[in-house]
């Protein structure tokens, strides 16, 4: 069965890449660029996992990963942070939110496919 994996970004390049890293390694992918538009994806897509930019043009990320997880989400999703900044309170405050997993950009494509497949199998 084929996962589908959510990406909720702004920097197009970053999307661009994930995208086709996911895609190759049999993911299903499907994209936002805005918190509104995560939130109208997670109906359509019914993501297996959803990768959530902590900096959103609409909100930041940590509101909308706690609204995926507050009944606009399935039960249990597991949501990966990305973010810029390494700051250890960042990274708690994604955890205390309900986040599974966290990771800060530029990270290693083999690192985050890793977590994402780590994640998608329910192994998190």
């Amino acid at each position: 069965m084929v996962k589908t994996i959510l990406i909720v970004d702004h920097e197009s390049n970053l999307t661009s890449a994930l995208r086709f890293l996911l895609e190759q390694s049999g993911f299903r992918v499907a994209l936002a660029n805005s918190g509104n538009q995560a939130e109208a994806a997670m109906a359509e897509a019914a993501p297996d996992v959803a990768l959530v930019n902590t900096t959103l043009p609409d909100r930041n990320g940590y509101d909308l990963c706690q609204r995926l997880l507050q009944g606009s989400g399935p039960m249990g999703l597991p949501i990966l942070m990305l973010t810029s900044h390494s700051l250890e309170v960042e990274r708690e405050k994604a955890f205390s939110l309900g986040a599974t997993d966290f990771i800060v950009k530029p990270f290693d494509p083999a690192a985050i496919l890793g977590r994402i497949r780590s994640l998608a199998s329910g192994a998190a």
